[in-house]
């Protein structure tokens, strides 16, 4: 048997699926996912947006984020409303949706603190930065 410690990308394989199972435990309850998530959180952030660039953003296909954004309006949390270009819609909060991103926000913040306790701050950003350099390669 081998006994080589595993590389980054060995542990950040082995972190990414309980991750995502945990956030999407907890957003179960608002009959979300994660990519429904993180559409939702950049909504929220940019206040509005077009199809477009919630697929820059996110780095998600178009055709996906069209289906994401369908289930968030079937679930009452956006709705869409056309721009001056009749090519561009743009896509917002409703009030059901700011109250639903602003409670799991909150719970969901709770959570990845408890995460990170005890974890020093200056190991936290270094650790940032470096998937930040590595997504950075990747993109090119």
């Amino acid at each position: 048997m081998n006994n080589m410690e595993p590389t980054l990308f060995d542990s950040y394989r082995d972190l990414y699926r309980p991750y995502v199972n945990a956030v999407n435990n907890r957003l179960a309850k608002h009959q979300l996912y994660t990519s429904q998530w993180v559409v939702l959180r950049l909504i929220s952030i940019k206040k509005s947006c077009t199809l477009a660039e919630l697929a820059k953003e996110t780095r998600v296909e178009k055709p996906s984020v069209t289906r994401i954004i369908q289930k968030l309006m079937e679930l009452g949390y956006v709705e869409i409303q056309q721009g001056d270009d009749k090519r561009e819609k743009y896509v917002h909060l409703t009030a059901r949706g700011s109250e639903v991103y602003t409670s799991l926000q909150t719970e969901l913040s709770i959570f990845l603190d408890e995460l990170t306790v005890g974890i020093d701050e200056a190991d936290l950003k270094t650790t940032r930065d470096v998937l930040n350099q590595i997504l950075v390669k990747l993109l090119r």
